[in-house]
C-alpha cells in the first residue's frame, strides 16, 4: 500500500498519475495538482479510490503543461495500458468511422476502423456497419466523388464514371474547384447540415439553368432529389433548428450502455449505442465516454445534454471547445422537451443492456450502496424520507417531509405539515407529530413505505421519531448539524468521513428538508393577516364570528373567558386557549 509520504513528494503541477500493483496498472487519472489529487485518493477510505489504493504498490506520474494536455494523455494511456479500475469503451479500436481524405488533391470518402493523425477528417464512431454502408451509398448518389484507392488518380475512367457514381477527375471531366464543392457538401452532409447543403445545391441548380448549362442543372437536380428523399425520412423532434447531442445512460454494476441521439437542425439524424466496462459511478462513465467519443470527431454540436454532471465539467467543456474552435456547453436537462428526449435515450440504453443479457434494475448510486454498508442495512435504502420542523418562538410551527429515490429528490412526493398538536417550543414533539401523520397517511393510502427515515437533529429528535415507527421495521437515524454526527437507534453516535458520498447524500436530504420547511414557514407568515390566525383551533369561520361579535381584535384581546364563551362555537377549552394566547 502507498504511504502518504510518497504522495507528498509529488509535484504540485498538472499531469497524469498512475497507480500500479502486482498485476499491472490499476488506475490512471489526470490532475490540475498531482500531489493534492493523489493525497485525496489516499484519504478516501470508503469511496471508489479505496479499492485500487489498497492494491497499489507504486505511483508513477507524468507532468504536462496544463490540465487539457493531461486529459488527452490520460485518454491515450488508458487505451494503451487498459487499467483495471478505469472505465473503457468495449472494443474501442474496432468501431468504424467515415473518413474524408481532405489532405489529398482529389479527396475520397470511405469507411475505416483505423484512425490516424494524417490530416483527414473522421466522422463517427458508428456502431452498426450496415448503417455506415447505407450512408456511403447515399453520399455516392448525391456527391459523385472518386472511389478508386490511393492518392494518385488512374489513367482512365472506370465504370463508376459511366453510371454517374464518379465525376471523373481522372479524365478532367470536373475541375478541381467543382470537385472541392462536392467535398464540402459531403462534409456538411456528414455534419448533419443537410438543410444548408440542400439550399446550396438548389441555388447552384437555378444558377446553372439561368446560364443555360442544362447538363449541370440536371446533375444538380438529381442531387437535390436524392437529398430530399433522405431528409423526408428524418424525424423532427425540436421546434428550433438546433444541433444537439443527447446522451442516454444505463448502468448496472461494472457495465454501462451509452446511447447518443444526434439532432441536427432540429431533426433526429442518427442514433448510436456503445457498451462501456469499468468500475465507478455514472458520472465516471459519462466523463470517460465524452472523452472517448469526441476524441476523433470532426463536428461537435454546441450543446451536449447528459443525465448527470461529471466533476470536471469546465475542463471537458474547455477541451471540446478547443477541438471545435467554438463554445461547447454540457448541460443536464431539468424539464421540457430536452428532459423527455433524455429519458427516451436512457430507456433505449436500458433496453440495449437487456439485449446484451444484462439484468437491468433501477440504477443504484454508489452513495446509496455505501450508506447501506456503513449503516449495516439489510438492503440499499433506495427510498429515504427526511423530516424537519421550523417555528418562530413556538409560533407558525410547521414541518416538512422530503423524499429521495436512488439518491435524487422526488419533489412530487414532498409533503408539508402545519403543526396542530404541539404548543410552544418543542421540536421533538413536533417531529413525533409529523412522522406520525406521515406514517398514518402511508398506511391509509397504502403507499410505498420508506427504506429509511432521516430526521434533522440529535438523540431527542430521533427518539421522538422512533416512538412512532417502532412497529414498522423502518430504520431511522438523526443527523445533527453540529459536527455532522449520525445518531443511531441503539444510542451509538458515528462520524462518517467528510469525503464519503454517503455523508454528502445525508447532508443533501437534511438540508433539503430544512429548506422546504423554512420556505413553508415563510409563506405561512406572509399569509397571516390577523393574530387570530396563530391560535390553533381558530379557522376562518370562527375568526369571522369572533370579529362580528366583538367588532375588533383589540376588544377580543381585552375579553374575559366568560365573554369569549358567549360567541357561538367557542367552548370553554377554546376560550381558555384564546385567553392564554393574549395574556400569557
Amino acid at each position: 500500500m502507498i504511504h502518504e509520504k510518497e504522495a507528498e513528494k509529488l509535484p504540485e503541477r498538472p499531469g497524469v498519475y498512475i497507480f500500479r500493483g502486482k498485476k499491472g496498472t490499476l488506475y490512471i487519472g489526470k490532475a490540475q495538482n498531482l500531489r493534492k489529487r493523489v493525497l485525496s485518493h489516499l484519504h478516501d477510505k470508503y469511496g471508489k479510490s479505496a479499492r485500487f489504493v489498497r492494491e497499489a504498490e507504486k505511483i508513477d506520474f507524468i507532468i504536462t503543461e496544463n490540465e487539457v494536455e493531461a486529459l488527452l494523455l490520460e485518454d491515450i494511456l488508458i487505451k494503451k495500458e487498459k487499467p483495471r479500475y478505469n472505465v473503457k469503451l468495449r472494443d474501442d479500436k474496432k468501431y468504424p468511422y467515415i473518413k474524408v481524405t481532405v489532405n489529398e488533391e482529389f479527396p475520397r470518402v470511405f469507411y475505416t476502423r483505423n484512425v490516424k493523425e494524417d490530416g483527414s477528417i473522421y466522422f463517427g464512431p458508428y456502431t452498426h456497419v450496415k448503417a455506415v454502408r447505407k450512408v456511403l451509398r447515399s453520399i455516392r448518389k448525391i456527391f459523385p466523388l472518386r472511389s478508386c484507392k490511393g492518392k494518385r488518380l488512374p489513367q482512365r475512367a472506370c465504370m463508376d464514371y459511366y453510371i454517374k457514381r464518379c465525376a471523373g477527375p481522372c479524365i478532367g471531366a470536373i475541375s478541381k474547384e467543382k470537385y472541392q464543392e462536392l467535398v464540402k457538401g459531403v462534409i456538411e452532409f456528414l455534419s448533419g447540415k443537410i438543410d444548408q447543403v440542400e439550399e446550396e445545391i438548389e441555388k447552384r441548380m437555378w444558377e446553372a439553368a439561368e446560364k443555360e448549362e442544362f447538363e449541370e442543372a440536371a446533375r444538380l437536380r438529381d442531387q437535390l432529389l436524392a437529398l430530399r428523399k433522405i431528409t423526408q425520412s428524418q424525424k423532427v423532434v425540436l421546434p428550433e433548428k438546433k444541433d444537439i447531442d443527447i446522451l442516454g445512460f444505463s448502468l448496472y454494476q461494472d457495465t454501462a450502455c451509452a446511447v447518443v441521439f444526434q439532432i441536427r437542425r432540429g431533426k433526429l439524424t442518427g442514433k448510436e449505442d456503445f457498451i462501456l466496462k469499468g468500475k465507478g459511478e455514472e458520472k465516471d462513465f459519462i466523463e470517460r465516454f465524452l472523452i472517448s467519443y469526441y476524441r476523433n470527431i470532426f463536428f461537435i454540436p454546441p450543446l451536449i445534454l447528459i443525465p448527470s454532471m461529471p466533476e470536471n465539467k469546465s475542463l471537458l467543456e474547455n477541451y471540446l471547445s478547443q477541438k471545435q474552435d467554438k463554445k461547447v456547453e454540457i448541460r443536464v436537462p431539468e424539464r421540457g422537451i430536452y428532459r423527455k428526449l433524455m429519458e427516451m435515450a436512457c430507456e433505449n440504453a436500458e433496453r440495449i443492456l437487456d439485449e446484451e443479457g444484462i439484468k437491468v434494475r433501477r440504477r443504484i448510486p454508489m452513495s446509496v450502496l455505501e450508506l447501506q454498508r456503513i449503516l449495516n442495512l439489510p438492503s440499499p435504502p433506495r427510498r429515504i424520507e427526511g423530516f424537519d420542523v421550523s417555528n418562530l418562538h413556538g409560533k407558525y410551527a410547521v414541518g416538512s417531509c422530503v423524499v429521495f429515490v436512488d439518491g435524487k429528490p422526488k419533489k412530487s412526493e414532498y409533503r408539508r405539515f402545519k403543526i396542530k398538536e404541539v404548543e410552544g417550543i418543542n421540536d421533538p414533539a413536533m417531529i413525533r407529530e409529523i412522522v406520525k401523520r406521515r406514517i398514518r397517511r402511508i398506511i391509509e393510502e397504502r403507499k410505498e413505505k420508506p427504506d429509511m427515515i432521516l430526521v434533522d437533529g440529535g438523540r431527542t429528535q430521533l427518539s421522538a421519531a422512533l416512538s412512532v415507527i417502532k412497529d414498522m421495521e423502518i430504520p431511522a437515524f438523526g443527523l445533527a448539524k453540529r459536527l455532522e454526527q449520525l445518531y443511531l437507534p441503539d444510542g451509538r453516535i458515528i462520524s462518517i468521513p467528510q469525503t464519503s458520498p454517503a455523508l454528502k447524500l445525508l447532508q443533501r436530504i437534511r438540508n433539503e428538508a430544512h429548506r422546504f420547511a423554512i420556505t413553508y414557514h415563510r409563506k405561512l407568515r406572509e399569509r397571516i393577516t390577523s393574530s387570530l390566525d396563530l391560535i390553533p383551533g381558530i379557522g376562518k369561520k370562527k375568526k369571522l364570528m369572533l370579529l362580528r361579535f366583538f367588532g375588533s381584535e383589540e376588544r377580543i384581546r381585552k375579553a374575559s373567558k366568560e365573554e369569549l364563551m358567549r360567541v357561538k362555537g367557542i367552548g370553554e377549552k377554546l376560550a381558555a386557549k384564546i385567553y392564554r394566547f393574549y395574556h400569557e
